[in-house]
C-alpha cells in the first residue's frame, strides 16, 4: 500500500491523519507497531520527552543471529541489560585513553590519501574519490579492530556489508511472527 515511493505516500497519511501516526505491519503485536512522525516539532517531543518509551529497536530475526540472541548493544532492548552494555563500552571501549590512542590514525590516513590525490592531480590521473575515501575508512577500522592493517584473513568490508544486508532484507517473519518456523526469506 506504500507503493514504490514510501516517503510521498507517508507524506500524503501525513496530511489527511496529521503529523504522528502509526501503522502496523502485517500481523505484528501492537507493541511493533511503528510511529510514523512527520514535523519538526513532534520529533522533537518524541526525541526529548518520550525518549525512552521509544528507544528499543524492533527485534527482527536477523539481529537473533547476528547479535547472539539480540546481546549486542546495537540490537538489545531498552532496559538494564542496555544499560551495563553501554556502562562497559563508555569504561572500556570509548574511553578517553582508547580515544587519544587512536586520534592520530585519521591524520597519519588523511595524509596518505592528500599525498595519493596530489600525486593524481600532477600525473593528470582519474581518481575516484569516493573508491579512495572507503579504502580510507577501511583501514582505519582494521587498525582500530585488529590492531593491524588489511588482512587477507579478515575481510571486514564484506562482513559490513553482508550484515546490513541481512539486517535490512525484506524477512515475511519479521512481520507474520507465525511463518518464523518456516524461516521463508525474499530476496
Amino acid at each position: 500500500m506504500l507503493g514504490n515511493l514510501p516517503n510521498r505516500s507517508l507524506q500524503q497519511l501525513a496530511k489527511k491523519y496529521g503529523h504522528i501516526m502509526s501503522i502496523r505491519l502485517g500481523n505484528v503485536s501492537t507493541m511493533h507497531t511503528t510511529i510514523v512522525v512527520s514535523s519538526p516539532q513532534a520529533a522533537e517531543l518524541f526525541i526529548k520527552t518520550h525518549d525512552t518509551n521509544f528507544a528499543s529497536r524492533p527485534k527482527i530475526q536477523a539481529s537473533e543471529y547476528l547479535s547472539y540472541s539480540t546481546k549486542g548493544m546495537a540490537y538489545s532492548q531498552y532496559g538494564p541489560y542496555w544499560h551495563h552494555m553501554r556502562k562497559l563500552c563508555m569504561l572500556h571501549l570509548f574511553c578517553l585513553a582508547k580515544m587519544e590512542a587512536f586520534t592520530l590514525l585519521p591524520k597519519e590516513e588523511l595524509g596518505v590519501l592528500v599525498r595519493k590525490l596530489k600525486r593524481a592531480a600532477e600525473e593528470g590521473g582519474v581518481m575516484d574519490i569516493s573508491e579512495t575515501i572507503g579504502v580510507m575508512n577501511e583501514d582505519i577500522t582494521y587498525r582500530i579492530v585488529l590492531g593491524c592493517k588489511r588482512n587477507d584473513m579478515f575481510n571486514l568490508k564484506a562482513i559490513v556489508e553482508e550484515t546490513l544486508f541481512l539486517t535490512g532484507a525484506f524477512n515475511i517473519s519479521d512481520f507474520v511472527r507465525s511463518l518464523a518456523a518456516l524461516d521463508i526469506h525474499v530476496c
